[in-house]
């Protein structure tokens, strides 16, 4: 029987060896704002997956239906940077999401906060990133949460961009169910836009710039409280990276810059145009 959507559903807390339609749940891998993630085992196939399911108590309307939309968006974008969905279901009253499984963690273990990258070294994430995030805007999805927590390592180290629960489409607003502007994100990667309630693409290309700069100078270009974060994105031009490490070159330093224009249409018209620009700028650092 289908489920309906305005239902209000009490979610118990998961525990390990627990049975979720032929999943059996080993341990849990990660909790976000919504859901929680646990590596399963199917009971059947005996392969490994992430499973995603809904936190514990939730009541609104809007959660389930942004949950079963990430799933609908996993399953149509078919890229191989992309995270893949293998199943969506409901056991009882719990809805969940199975997804590929990375072992290899996130890219945040690889590259660790406070320690600087060649960009040698991140170029490759970064260009499989941007194809994701280009195949993304090509079908009409903006991301909204680029971070090193969605960016994933599958078992032959393949990149994999995940997490599209707030992901939205092009010329949408997302809203909560009394009708006002939902901001959702990660403040430290947020372009001035989305803080302001209006993502564009552009504001996928703002983000990955943001971590492109974090990786290469070893820290955010903006830090503090989540509100004088937010002020910076909006109003506060970032530092400039050569005064942080003076290695890296004025060319990708002013690309970098040019992503995180606060003017989305100062930004690349596309943000694999960003990527391919960094590639090119890297040819002189060899």
């Amino acid at each position: 029987m289908e489920q309906t959507l305005t239902e209000s559903y009490i979610i118990g807390r998961p525990t390990t060896g627990e049975q979720v339609g032929n999943y059996l749940l080993l341990h849990e891998l990660g909790r976000g704002g919504y859901a929680q993630v646990y590596l399963a085992e199917h009971l059947y196939l005996k392969h490994l997956v992430a499973l995603k399911l809904l936190n514990l108590s939730l009541n609104q309307h809007e959660d389930l239906v942004r949950f079963q939309f990430e799933a609908r968006l996993l399953a149509q974008l078919q890229h191989r940077h992309i995270v893949r969905a293998l199943n969506f279901d409901w056991e009882g009253d719990r809805p969940f999401l199975a997804m590929a499984y990375a072992p290899g963690g996130t890219i945040q273990q690889v590259f660790q906060q406070g320690t600087p990258q060649p960009l040698l070294r991140i170029l490759p994430v970064v260009l499989h990133i941007a194809r994701a995030l280009q195949y993304a805007h090509n079908h009409h999805i903006i991301h909204c949460d680029v971070k090193p927590e969605n960016i994933l390592l599958g078992p032959r180290n393949e990149v994999w961009l995940a997490d599209f629960g707030i992901a939205t489409t092009i010329g949408s607003l997302p809203r909560t169910s009394y009708g006002r502007q939902a901001i959702r994100g990660t403040v430290r990667y947020m372009a001035p836009e989305q803080i302001q309630g209006t993502p564009l693409p552009a504001s996928d290309q703002y983000a990955l710039a943001v971590l492109v700069y974090e990786w290469l100078c070893g820290g955010p270009p903006f830090s503090g409280t989540d509100i004088a974060v937010c002020f910076q994105h909006l109003s506060a031009p970032p530092p400039r990276l050569r005064e942080r490490v003076p290695s890296i070159s004025p060319t990708v330093e002013r690309i970098i810059l040019k992503a995180m224009e606060k003017d989305p249409r100062q930004r690349f018209a596309h943000v694999l145009e960003f990527a391919s620009a960094l590639k090119k700028a890297s040819l002189g650092q060899r």
